[in-house]
């Protein structure tokens, strides 16, 4: 979620801006936020581990699901463990056409929080989003994206107070090269570092496959596009 607006002179300041706003509502979708090409209905992201010796590979942790409408607007976003039970689930809400932030429910914890955005980057990213339980405050986020829309860097605060932020980088084509995460408890840092390497597109020139090594270990990850 990420954002910027470029103001020519004072004279035509609110003509611009408004022409910029209705540009990027027309611009930036779900699909934007995955960087992909073309009508995707649904994408699946699974990690594994890789036994080289027996060729086998076993699921690494939670895989992710998201799932889009013919314009691109995100329906839904599950997480699930290696045995297909749901374990999140996100979808969006939206107020007069537009994503106003999200009902998550983590279904093991029958926990639901309510994402609020209070405020926009480019028109259509959350640059700062609170998280309620049960009409509470207990957390804020807050991200910055760059001019493609895709996010740089994300904080996220409970009670006023740094507890996890995440920074991203890209490529030429926007693929994602690397991010590096901090959690912060107890006056203790720890630190995650990631890097990605491409290794296979479909003909959308969507990226399908990939290397991540993270803090050192290595994992493939697999991506399935399904498109209207």
């Amino acid at each position: 979620m990420k954002f910027y607006l470029l103001l020519f002179s004072i004279c035509v300041a609110s003509l611009n801006c408004q022409q910029k706003n209705d540009n990027a509502k027309k611009k930036f979708t779900g699909w934007t936020s995955h960087n992909v090409n073309g009508k995707v209905k649904e994408i699946t992201i699974k990690s594994y581990k890789t036994d080289s010796l027996h060729n086998t590979k076993t699921l690494e942790g939670l895989y992710h699901n998201f799932q889009f409408t013919t314009t691109g607007d995100e329906l839904e976003y599950n997480i699930y463990d290696k045995n297909n039970d749901l374990k999140f689930k996100s979808v969006p809400t939206y107020k007069n056409g537009k994503i106003s932030g999200s009902i998550v429910n983590h279904i093991e914890e029958k926990i639901s929080e309510t994402w609020v955005i209070k405020k926009y980057l480019l028109g259509f990213y959350g640059g700062e989003i609170e998280c309620y339980i049960d009409k509470k405050l207990v957390r804020k986020a807050v991200n910055t994206v760059n001019e493609k829309g895709h996010q740089k860097r994300l904080k996220l605060f409970s009670n006023g107070k740094l507890i996890f932020e995440k920074s991203f980088d890209y490529d030429k084509n926007e693929n994602m090269t690397g991010s590096t995460e901090n959690s912060y408890a107890n006056d203790t840092v720890y630190s995650i570092k990631y890097s990605f390497i491409y290794n296979e597109f479909d003909k959308n020139k969507n990226w399908t496959k990939r290397t991540d090594v993270v803090n050192g270990k290595y994992l493939t990850t697999e991506r399935v596009l399904d498109y209207y």
